[in-house]
């Protein structure tokens, strides 16, 4: 899938940046033309379909160059945060067939193919419709065509993204073809184009970029990169690119609050990650002069709730509202019977999206028996059926 999206979307997006951090700006073509090399390179090193290519790198376009590119030959990406402290052990327990990395962000792995990709120069080309150098690939990238495409299965895993770990440690959560469809159908359905431009919030190894690729390529939607996010930069340059939509995390949104200077003029405020105070919520509606959407979820559930722009002011600041299209909710007792409006018990959620299981540790019994997640979080339906949550786990 993300391989014929890759094309369309150069075929239809072309100069238009799909990835711009600083100086480093590459466009839809730029991506399909980059990760045909490189799938040819990973060919020739040897991944074939299933192997696990582990990609410990920062964020920028490399990162995306190499997932298209194992996607493009039937392999899976298994994006690991540069920064997290457990980056080595998140990396052993994969196993992966290979390691592409950065300098000086992993020690001596000796037994395993890893390539180091060189200091990332300037990505930007001065003359129009010219790709940009390959050299900041490295050996990764050969000049040659891609192997042919593979036959269509829904059930081929594609991307393997960690949870947070605030809960214990991080578990390798696997997605595959049937999964991201679903993300995409409801992300994009079946419109091409109208994507808003967005600030990442999280790293790219996070689900909310890694399982959402398909959603972004089709809709055109260019990302912007922050070299480490601080409010002071994600305020500048939301203000200079003058984007429409400001999301994050409750901690980064209200971040945002603290510093002074120029306010930027956004039409929407999106919340995720984590529950937000209602006092945040509040505070941000005024401060933006827009509206405050909670949203909710569980990395292994793919999709889950939330409040939409136009319901009443204090949906947001009570609940993270209802399912979205295509999933279910349920609220059960300690026995896994279902509890009625105001009956507070345990969130479980199911969906097309929802993980095809986890790589490596990870407890079975986050799945019920028809199919529902866990999520570990407690909290209770109102006579509107939007979710209060009451307590959560913050697993995302």
């Amino acid at each position: 899938m993300l391989r014929l999206l890759a094309g369309e979307a150069a075929r239809r997006f072309g100069a238009r940046a799909a990835v711009e951090s600083g100086t480093s700006r590459l466009s839809f073509t730029d991506l399909d033309h980059l990760s045909d090399r490189v799938a040819a390179g990973l060919a020739h090193r040897g991944v074939r379909v299933g192997d696990v290519v582990a990609l410990v790198l920062p964020d920028g376009p490399e990162f995306v160059v190499c997932y298209l590119a194992a996607a493009k030959i039937g392999a899976v990406t298994a994006g690991i945060d540069a920064r997290h402290p457990a980056r080595l052990g998140l990396l052993t327990r994969l196993d992966p067939a290979l390691v592409v990395t950065a300098p000086r962000l992993l020690p001596s792995l000796p037994g395993r193919e890893v390539v180091t990709l060189p200091a990332s120069p300037r990505m930007t080309t001065d003359a129009p419709g010219v790709p940009p150098p390959a050299s900041w690939l490295g050996s990764l990238a050969r000049n040659e065509p891609p192997p042919p495409p593979l036959p269509p299965d829904p059930g081929r895993p594609v991307v393997i993204t960690h949870t947070s770990g605030r809960t214990g440690p991080p578990k390798a959560v696997l997605f595959g073809e049937r999964q991201l469809e679903a993300i995409r159908a409801h992300g994009a359905g079946v419109r091409w184009g109208r994507g808003d431009a967005r600030l990442l919030s999280h790293p790219m190894s996070h689900m909310a970029f890694a399982t959402r690729l398909p959603v972004i390529l089709q809709t055109g939607r260019t990302t912007y990169l922050l070299p480490r996010w601080d409010p002071e930069s994600a305020l500048r340059l939301v203000c200079d690119k003058r984007l429409r939509v400001l999301q994050g995390t409750p901690e980064q949104l209200a971040a945002l609050l603290e510093p002074r200077g120029e306010w930027p003029s956004v039409e929407l405020v999106l919340s995720s990650g984590g529950p937000a105070a209602p006092s945040l919520i509040r505070r941000l509606r005024e401060r933006f002069g827009a509206p405050v959407c909670n949203r909710y979820l569980c990395t292994e559930a793919g999709l889950g709730l939330g409040t939409r722009p136009d319901d009443p002011p204090e949906a947001a600041e009570l609940t993270v509202g209802r399912p979205r299209a295509g999933v279910d909710l349920s609220v059960r007792d300690e026995a896994g019977r279902p509890l009625p409006a105001g009956g507070e018990g345990e969130v479980l959620l199911r969906s097309h999206a929802v993980m095809s299981g986890y790589v490596g540790d990870g407890d079975a019994r986050v799945f019920a028996r028809d199919g529902f997640v866990r999520t570990g979080d407690t909290g209770f339906l109102d006579d509107l059926g939007r979710l209060h949550l009451v307590g959560t786990q913050s697993r995302t």
